[in-house]
């Protein structure tokens, strides 16, 4: 039952998060890259895609885990079938598969799952920090070109950052977290074009590549295998 009662949640918060990015689709540029672009047309035979978690923090300790995303029933218009394997073990988490797919679906479970573990840190309301987040992302963020390694050889990417709570006038009540950053990287020089989705809670007020930090959580694309 328990189970069954999580699904229902992150339905729930999945079908809002979507909805809502797409209601403001064409705001910013990082709307449309996550939203409204077609990441999985570069995956032409079925497969799965993993992607590897990692996490540092000085709450909870480091932990590791996968999440696979297998892609199916590769349709003439380009769209896909997809489900996922969130998480192994106790840490799974139930989702249901989203057929007739354009998008890579990854970053959207992820962001449910961060907004769920803000609650848990903070006690305050995922939904509060999920609206945060859309804003954010409808405002805009800031990018930069990037070089990734994959597969041997260096691949062009765009990385785009944004810190949804830094302004929030009720910070104050979650301090720790305000100036949390969400960075995520994208190329369409791998398979599903989502490579990575990175957060860090700065050791400070603000963070830049090498400063200490007090929380990261990576989510990396590790390579597709085909079926």
């Amino acid at each position: 039952m328990r189970k069954i009662g999580t699904l229902l949640a992150s339905v729930c918060v999945l079908l809002i998060f979507t909805a809502n990015a797409y209601a403001v689709s064409g705001f910013s540029e990082i709307n449309n890259e996550l939203f409204d672009k077609a990441h999985l047309k570069n995956i032409t035979v079925p497969g799965t895609l993993h992607y590897k978690y990692k996490k540092e923090s000085f709450v909870d300790g480091a932990r590791e885990d996968t999440i696979d995303v297998i892609v199916t029933n590769i349709r003439n218009t380009g769209r896909k079938d997809t489900e996922f394997k969130f998480f192994t073990g106790d840490d799974n988490r139930p989702y249901m598969d989203r057929d007739n797919q354009q998008g890579n679906g990854i970053f959207v479970l992820y962001l449910e799952f961060d907004i769920h573990e803000m609650e848990r840190l903070t006690g305050g309301d995922w939904p509060y920090f999920q609206r945060k987040i859309r804003w954010a992302l409808a405002k805009g963020a800031d990018s930069k070109e990037v070089e990734i390694d994959y597969q041997g050889k260096k691949v062009k990417g765009i990385q785009y950052t944004i810190q949804p709570y830094i302004n929030d006038p009720k910070s104050a009540r979650y301090s720790l977290y305000a100036g949390k950053y969400y960075i995520f990287t994208l190329s369409e020089e791998i398979p599903g074009e989502i490579y990575q989705v990175r957060t860090i809670v700065p050791d400070g007020k603000t963070w830049q590549e090498g400063d200490e930090f007090l929380t990261e959580e990576v989510l990396t694309f590790t390579g597709f295998e085909e079926k």
